[in-house]
């Protein structure tokens, strides 16, 4: 056994003599984990995406009870359009558009569109209705088939514009126009109108891939359709623009995280410059290139192997923190590899005597970063958890093959050229670069009476920035503000949000045949009349409740009144003209009969199916005993999560007033994405606070342990909590919002974070067990293990920082964020820390 062995004591010890007899193995045996590794990451790719909703809650829970209460084929694609000239309802702009949608009605698409009876329409439709075809409709018939919008003249649209919104059968259309829209001397103007587009959703989930040759399935393939379907409208983009509304979120993420891909490629290629500029050693900085690769490979064939579902975060945000963090390892290992090497050591022992150096502080950061991301799985969020253990995962794997393999190859290269020369070949030496710094340090640390004070002030002011940071999540903050889907949303917010908003679904469960239980709906509506947060039209609540419509047309349609009075025996009547039979028996045969037999006009002409009453409606089905429907109401500014919570509140209180204590209603709900985001948003905040708080202990218990000093493992803490005050303080400054990505930061702020104190901590109780001289061991450590630490952080954020260039709005702000974290983890590590080091620890404390 060699002087080196016997003087390596533990087991940090027994992992440096390991690295050192066994590098082969450790190289050999990392090779093929990664090779297998290989096998889940080409043929176990997640074929579902991870929801972002909280584990528990009544509201998410009642949107699946309704999902799968009322279970739709009908996929509905909503579309703005506005015209360049200020005015849409014009012939010119009318006629394009009805060009554009009879085009989609011949084209291979229209297999797809859901057929179905339309009230404004007043016959069966193919998918798409909107104002101009009712305008060609309506001529036509005024003209007896001799004009239409291909002929008509300006004077005769806009006539006919006005018949149509003063006809009660179709002047719902007048709803769809903009909240700018007016009548004039010369008829209607409207810069945009929506109309929407109806498709049958498991028809495109099944069959749609196959007409265009492509892989894609299930609701990713609606997004294709959807943006096909737009391709087609938007014609040639001279008269008027169109815009899908939330057509294609997903498709939208994907497309802009494609210039993550290069811009991580930039990010590497700036690392490996780095690298060879800080070794001086092209193999150096390739082996370390090649180990960041292999760590990826690591992370998405575990990812893979457990069944992690995919996620933004997953995907794309922990692949490029890894990449760029990882290196850290590398130049802590090397640096120390370095030490020993300039030492006058064979590279074997080099690495085993670096090894045993370095290796309690490298496993120290690991544990404990690995302990920050895993605190998420507090969040009860799918999204966030899988971040966490994905995150945690690559961690260790940065330590194998960063911290351990790529030393180990780079030992073999040099064992090697030393043997085949047959004289040592030595690292390329590179003079120390880290006086400076060890001299700045120790400067700044012998003032403590200036800089700690300086630090608790803006430490202080931070944390009420902090405390203040709004927790929202606006669509400009997550895509790029120029792709059509956010511009489609500021549209529908420009155009129509007054008068239709975000839907808000209410739910009505309970005996629906007593009248009671109607009147207590319309009640509801009508307790709408003062509440400030939703959408209306000529200042009513602009309510939509199918169950209302489907009663109206079993009034208006002879034929259906007649199916039933001869199936049941039974005449439906309407005495008192609301629209609503006038006893509990008929409700009950009207529902009997329509569920399963719909409402027609005649024997050929339906006005609903049965499963397009099913999609608002059930009558005792298998999934409940009760009858149940859901209606909706716009909620305008619902971006604002305070609006949303305002409007949750005032709509809970209006069904508690006209339905609390109806008997015949058993139960009642209220839902809607805007409350699933603000569950979403309150499941962040709470598990922002349960991360940082396990974290924190948890991270403080280990120190701890391997301290064993309490006041180490504090003094180590305290630069971590500056940096996570001090990071969501410039957040607060700097207009920054909470938010699902945003608050991964928090966790991020501590795994990083500690990894700098950690070894800045562990360098300096190895120096002062050396030297005894305190003041010393602070320049010391930092004029070595500090200037590692400067190198890793610089190169680090210069990755970084070219993430910020993203078009994706939300990875320039984890870029930016998580740069100015890495900051201040280093300013915190290096001023902050020997500072308290110097005030705290007493002298006669010099024990490893």
């Amino acid at each position: 056994m060699s002087n080196a062995d016997n003087n390596r004591k533990g087991f940090y010890g027994w992992i440096g003599n390991t690295v050192e007899k066994h590098s082969t193995w450790l190289i050999a045996g990392t090779i093929v984990l990664t090779a297998l590794l290989f096998i889940p990451f080409f043929t176990m790719t997640p074929k579902e995406r991870a929801t972002d909703n909280p584990a528990s809650s009544e509201i998410v829970e009642l949107q699946d009870h309704i999902e799968d209460t009322f279970p739709t084929e009908v996929h509905v694609l909503p579309f703005i359009i506005e015209a360049n000239d200020g005015d849409i309802l014009t012939q010119q702009c009318l006629y394009e558009l009805y060009k554009n949608d009879q085009e989609l009605k011949n084209s291979e698409l229209a297999d797809f569109l859901d057929i179905r009876f339309m009230e404004t329409a007043g016959a069966t439709i193919e998918g798409v209705y909107s104002l101009a075809d009712a305008v060609n409709i309506a001529l036509l018939l005024q003209s007896e088939g001799d004009n239409d919008l291909s002929s008509a003249t300006e004077l005769e649209v806009k006539q006919t514009l006005s018949i149509l919104f003063d006809d009660p059968d179709t002047m719902e259309l007048r709803n769809r126009l903009s909240v700018k829209s007016e009548m004039g001397e010369n008829g209607w103007t409207s810069p945009a109108f929506l109309f929407i587009v109806l498709a049958n959703s498991d028809k495109v989930k099944e069959e749609y891939a196959a007409i265009v040759g492509e892989e894609y399935t299930g609701e990713i393939a609606l997004e294709h359709y959807g943006r096909a379907v737009l391709n087609i409208l938007r014609g040639e983009k001279q008269i008027y623009q169109i815009w899908g509304i939330g057509i294609d979120i997903e498709l939208e993420i994907e497309d802009e995280a494609r210039y993550v891909i290069p811009m991580t490629a930039i990010a590497l290629f700036l690392i490996g410059v780095l690298l060879s500029i800080i070794f001086h050693s092209a193999i150096i900085t390739l082996i370390t290139i090649i180990g960041l690769a292999m760590i990826i490979v690591w992370l998405k064939g575990f990812s893979n192997l457990i069944g992690l579902n995919s996620s933004t975060a997953l995907d794309l945000i922990v692949p490029i923190a890894i990449i760029v963090l990882g290196v850290d390892y590398a130049i802590q290992a090397l640096f120390r590899y370095r030490e020993e090497r300039d030492k006058g050591k064979l590279p074997k022992e080099a690495l085993g005597s670096s090894t045993y150096g370095v290796g309690r502080a490298l496993m120290l950061a690991m544990a404990t970063t690995v302990i920050a991301f895993s605190s998420n799985a507090a969040s009860g969020i799918e999204s966030v958890i899988g971040f966490g253990i994905g995150a945690s995962f690559a961690m260790f794997a940065s330590l194998i093959i960063l911290g351990l393999f790529v030393p180990a190859v780079i030992m073999q290269y040099h064992s090697w050229r030393s043997h085949k020369a047959t004289v040592a070949v030595e690292i390329t030496k590179v003079p120390s670069r880290g006086a400076w710094l060890g001299n700045i340090v120790s400067g700044v640390s012998h003032k403590w009476f200036i800089s700690l004070p300086l630090i608790l002030i803006i430490t202080g002011a931070s944390i009420w920035g902090w405390t203040n940071i709004e927790t929202k999540m606006e669509v400009e903050e997550a895509l790029d503000a120029n792709s059509d889907f956010v511009v489609g949303i500021n549209k529908i917010d420009e155009h129509m949000a007054e008068t239709v908003g975000e839907p808000a679904n209410l739910y009505v469960e309970g005996d629906l045949s007593q009248h009671e239980a109607l009147y207590a709906i319309l009640n509801t509506i009508e307790e709408m009349n003062d509440n400030q947060h939703v959408a209306r039209l000529d200042g009513k609540p602009n309510a939509h409740v199918f169950l209302f419509d489907m009663l109206a047309a079993v009034i208006n349609e002879d034929y259906t009144r007649e199916q039933i009075r001869t199936a049941s025996g039974i005449e439906i009547t309407d005495e008192d003209d609301d629209f609503i039979p006038d006893t509990q028996e008929q409700l009950q045969t009207v529902y009997d009969h329509v569920t399963i037999n719909g409402i027609w006009k005649d024997e050929t002409s339906p006005v609903y199916r049965p499963r397009h009453i099913a999609e608002s409606f059930v009558h005792e089905s298998s999934e409940i005993e009760k009858d149940a429907t859901n209606f909706w109401i716009g909620v305008p500014g619902t971006q604002e999560q305070e609006i949303a919570k305002a409007s949750f509140m005032e709509l809970q209180e209006d069904m508690d007033i006209a339905m609390g204590s109806i008997s015949s209603i058993d139960s009642y709900g209220l839902t809607g994405d805007a409350y699933v985001r603000v569950e979403q948003f309150d499941a962040i905040s709470d598990s922002f606070a349960k991360s940082l708080s396990i974290a924190a202990v948890a991270v403080l218990l280990l120190l701890l342990v391997v301290f064993r000093s309490l006041r180490y493992a504090i003094i180590t803490m305290v630069p971590v909590f500056l940096v996570a005050c001090w990071l969501y303080g410039f957040m607060y400054v700097a207009g920054y919002h909470l938010n699902i990505m945003t608050a991964m930061i928090a966790a991020l702020s501590i795994g990083i974070g500690i990894d700098f104190s950690i070894h800045y901590t562990e360098r300096f109780r190895q120096e002062w067990a050396l030297t005894g001289d305190k003041r010393a061991s602070i320049r010391e450590a930092a004029r070595t293990t500090g200037y590692a630490l400067f190198s890793a952080a610089l190169t680090t954020i210069v990755g970084f920082v070219v993430i910020t260039f993203a078009p994706m709005p939300m990875f320039a702000t984890f870029g930016v964020l998580t740069a100015i974290m890495i900051a201040l983890s280093l300013l915190m590590a290096l001023f902050a820390l020997p500072s308290l080091l110097l005030l705290f620890i007493p002298e006669d404390d010099n024990s490893k």
